[in-house]
């Protein structure tokens, strides 16, 4: 009895120190796995990932872990959890949304994910990297998704995004803690129409680009009735976009048939060209651009969606720049149809003459305006004008002014005061009227660029494929029309009311009941309400500096 005594005693110390030596082991394992945690909050700094630096991402990975006592939030029990693999399909997915999987190491975390899960005792350090690594890229792949990558304004567009990031701390806590991990990625989506249509139209673009398609080629301008060897791979390649809606088999496959050349008016329609149907050398072009860069116009139309300001549900306006176009909705709705659309004419591609590209309230519209002539305008066009012909301001309606250009009297034009505007003393403006540049209405959203909407006499213009004439205002084809749409009060501004005052014997201001958002936009990209895509020229060569900038990858500027 006393050996068996003594044995028990003996097997009870050896569990006892086997309790204690494991014990032991896992609080070191689990000490291990928060120094690695701390070192990756403190340093910013992860190897092994594509992007391995995120200093503006440290704050968020201190936030999470101290939350957690410095324990992994995607493991339990050195094993990955199921919010570690939905997190992981989100940014495989990422391409869904027209963001790079690689930019977010998902191929490598879904691997390190597996082995986690097959390894039978993982290291503290695989843990570890493996929990802050998921925790980096899926904060950065949800600010991309909400706010975009790269910050608007470093692209010289004067839309703050600030207002709409994330609290990423407390939004990733809050999904793993009700299990909406892929909800939350969701959700921070934009929730204007036209982003869930480009989304649709960048999936079917993807597609189109893993096709071979050959350019064509064609020895001069084809016009409707002429033969055109080419004619069967025409059709083939306007078939893919939806331009044709079949490519039936046809008596005579080289003839460019009626049919085939209003498809290539249709086409000419949706890329901002004159839908005359002739397959020039212009319209050859568009044709030519490889699919791929079609989808990649979508992707960069996306980012730019996430910059938007939260849109509320009341009305707003898009003037977009290269479709030379304006875009007036009543509200956010469902359908993302604009109640208005309008041709415009925006700044000449020209430095200092470019329309700018900022978002502000519509204040209030003047009928029947001055045109207040800016200090540039001023000094190198107005005042050699009149240099060179003494009958330059009669011709102009021009007048000398002093104080504020709507409302100060107007001065003698003398040799003396011709001087004083010259020094910048008294300003120089144009008398309302039909001959008035601005036009017989102006729209103002105040800001620093001194941009606003007007009408223009020189109607002709509209007509034009292209539109960029400006010296950076933004000159509107019906600006009554959009007057009754502005003021929202068909009682009191009905078309005939609105087209009275513009009419009328002087300047009139009329204040918004509420101040009306307005967006000054930039895309070559948009979705059209037939699920079809309208692609343009890149006339500031935007696009290729915001390609500039997503080349640089992680981490961009804050």
């Amino acid at each position: 009895m006393r050996q068996c005594h003594r044995f028990t005693v003996v097997l009870v110390g050896l569990l006892a120190a086997v309790s204690v030596s494991r014990a032991s082991s896992a609080a070191t394992h689990a000490d291990s796995v928060a120094s690695v945690l701390r070192n990756a909050a403190r340093d910013g700094t992860l190897t092994d990932l594509r992007w391995p630096r995120f200093p503006h991402y440290r704050d968020e990975l201190d936030a999470i872990y101290s939350g957690s006592g410095w324990l992994p939030v995607w493991s339990a029990n050195d094993r990955p959890t199921p919010a570690a693999r939905t997190a992981v399909d989100m940014l495989l997915a990422s391409k869904q949304r027209a963001l790079e999987p690689d930019d977010y190491d998902a191929e490598l975390l879904d691997r390190r994910l597996r082995e986690l899960i097959a390894t039978r005792s993982p290291s503290a350090r695989d843990v570890a990297w493996f929990d802050a690594a998921l925790t980096v890229d899926f904060a950065r792949h949800l600010s991309a998704v909400r706010v975009g990558r790269v910050v608007p304004e470093h692209l010289a567009v004067g839309i703050n995004v600030e207002p709409k990031r994330l609290d990423l701390a407390r939004e990733i806590q809050a999904a793993l803690a009700s299990g909406r991990v892929a909800e939350l990625v969701r959700d921070a989506e934009p929730r204007f129409v036209q982003y869930r249509n480009l989304k649709s139209a960048y999936a079917r673009y993807r597609e189109l680009a893993d096709r071979a398609v050959a350019p064509i080629a064609a020895p001069k301008a084809v016009r409707a009735g002429e033969r055109f060897d080419a004619a069967g791979a025409l059709r083939r390649r306007l078939a893919l976009e939806g331009d044709l809606a079949t490519s039936p088999a046809v008596a005579d496959s080289e003839l460019y048939d009626a049919v085939l050349a209003g498809a290539v008016a249709r086409f000419q329609g949706r890329h901002g060209l004159a839908p005359d149907s002739v397959l020039g050398p212009t319209t050859l072009a568009a044709i030519n651009v490889p699919l791929a860069r079609r989808a990649r116009q979508i992707e960069l139309a996306m980012e730019r969606i996430r910059w938007l300001p939260e849109l509320r549900s009341t009305p707003f306006i898009v003037v977009n720049v290269p479709s030379f176009q304006l875009y007036a909705f009543d509200s956010l709705g469902t359908t993302g149809t604009p109640s208005l659309t309008m041709n415009v004419v925006v700044g000449r591609d020209q430095v200092g003459r470019r329309t700018p590209l900022f978002e502000r309230d519509m204040k209030y519209i003047v009928f029947r305006p001055y045109w207040v002539i800016t200090r540039n305008i001023i000094k190198n066009e107005t005042l050699p004008a009149i240099r060179r012909n003494a009958g330059y301001m009669k011709k102009q309606d021009l007048e000398i002014y002093s104080g504020s250009g709507d409302t100060g009297p107007a001065v003698a034009a003398t040799s003396e005061n011709l001087g004083r505007v010259a020094r910048g003393e008294l300003g120089m403006r144009q008398r309302p009227g039909p001959k008035n540049a601005l036009g017989l209405a102006k729209f103002i959203f105040p800001n620093d660029h001194n941009v606003y909407m007007h009408g223009t006499p020189a109607q002709e213009l509209f007509s034009r494929s292209r539109r960029d004439f400006s010296h950076g205002c933004i000159r509107l084809e019906d600006p009554a029309k959009l007057g009754v749409w502005v003021l929202r009060d068909p009682r009191a501004w009905p078309l005939t009311e609105v087209q009275r005052a513009m009419a009328g014997p002087k300047p009139r201001q009329v204040n918004l009941a509420r101040p009306l958002p307005v967006l000054i936009y930039y895309t070559t990209a948009v979705a059209r309400n037939d699920g079809s895509v309208a692609f343009f020229d890149d006339v500031y060569r935007h696009d290729a500096k915001l390609e500039q900038e997503l080349a640089k990858g992680y981490p961009f500027a804050p």
